[in-house]
């Protein structure tokens, strides 16, 4: 894929940011067990691309992330296998990350939290390479960069983490700690086929054409959402790494072979914010009144009694256990969900939607 070639080019090369027999840390986006044409994941093409450059540079590339769900071996084994990557590595050479193991790191002083849960594999890497797709997000409105990095923290971890900050705000800041602390060099989003819709895994795919690359992810994710037709302030991530002064690269300077604004995409689909408590009356509203808002205004997971298998996988991803499997299809408890909607996010035969209130979506309207 030449493109990849060019985007380094125009960085300087992967010289710049990968020295001999440093092992690299390829991030990659494995949601969830599909295949490469339905644009849940990393396309393999472009991982196999960024691959060959490692190599070619002296570097030891290793192909990670930690999916939802459990984090093991045989979980990782069938997700590599089905998204491409497993034949990536028969074809290239590169390592396959089977390292399950933990370890707590501490943030900088920067970041508004101690530490993280962070999986072995990303702490020893000497370089990471974040490789995110670009999709929407029934949750957080777009995935990207920052939203990627959400997969260094292993397994079942992230449903902890999703549990401990139901906010959209204090989970949006959290990822900027979490981008913070692991300190990718260099980020290279796959938008040759993004995903919109219902996003991340139950949308549909749509060719955008374009390899985004930069040394920033926070401005590579501003420049993405100003593809995608959206504003910075728009999307919880970049408006709070506006807010937080994380800028450190042009938003302009991020899309490879084109302008930004020629590139924009006017009528791509996505939805509004998951969470109520984001930019609803700009942040005024009381916490009791919030919460009541939340129970009126808030969006909610639909479960489709045709279309489910009843595998159970939305029960045991559910981080505040609000699922239930009695019937002829899953059920929510809306009392416990905190609408992080990994049910639709990890389901398997797309069966879950994501229902908005009529008056949420006139408030909460770009």
């Amino acid at each position: 894929m030449h493109a990849v070639q060019d985007a380094l080019e125009y960085l300087g090369g992967l010289e710049s940011f990968v020295q001999p027999g440093q092992r690299v840390l390829l991030k990659t986006n494995l949601l969830t067990k599909r295949p490469p044409e339905d644009a849940v994941t990393t396309h393999p093409a472009v991982v196999t691309a960024v691959v060959h450059e490692v190599l070619r540079v002296g570097g030891k590339p290793i192909i990670y992330d930690s999916p939802g769900g459990p984090f093991t071996k045989a979980a990782l084994e069938s997700i590599y296998e089905v998204c491409g990557l497993a034949q990536v590595a028969r074809e290239t050479g590169a390592e396959l990350n089977w390292n399950t193991a933990e370890v707590t790191v501490s943030a900088p002083e920067e970041a508004r939290v101690r530490n993280f849960i962070l999986s072995q594999a990303v702490s020893s890497a000497d370089v990471i390479i974040n490789l995110p797709k670009l999709k929407s997000h029934g949750l957080t409105r777009y995935t990207g960069a920052v939203k990627n990095l959400f997969g260094c923290i292993p397994g079942l971890h992230k449903a902890q983490y999703h549990l401990q900050l139901p906010a959209l705000d204090r989970f949006a800041d959290f990822l900027l700690d979490l981008a913070l602390t692991v300190k990718p060099a260099l980020t290279i989003m796959d938008a040759v086929v993004g995903m919109e819709g219902e996003g991340p895994s139950a949308g549909t795919p749509r060719t955008l054409g374009y390899l985004l690359a930069s040394p920033s992810v926070f401005a590579l994710d501003v420049a993405a959402v100003t593809m995608i037709g959206l504003k910075a302030d728009e999307v919880p991530t970049t408006h709070l790494a506006k807010k937080r002064g994380l800028m450190t690269h042009s938003a302009d300077k991020i899309v490879v072979g084109a302008n930004l604004r020629k590139a924009i995409v006017s009528d791509f689909e996505v939805p509004p914010p998951g969470g109520t408590s984001f930019r609803l009356l700009g942040y005024r509203l009381p916490p009791k009144l919030l919460k009541l808002a939340g129970g009126l205004l808030g969006a909610r997971p639909v479960f489709d009694a045709e279309q489910c298998r009843r595998c159970g996988i939305c029960v045991r991803s559910c981080p505040a256990k609000a699922i239930t499997l009695a019937g002829k299809s899953p059920t929510v408890n809306l009392k416990k969900c905190i609408r992080c909607f990994c049910c639709q996010e990890l389901c398997p035969v797309q069966s879950v939607t994501i229902y908005r209130p009529w008056l949420s979506r006139w408030l909460l309207r770009p």
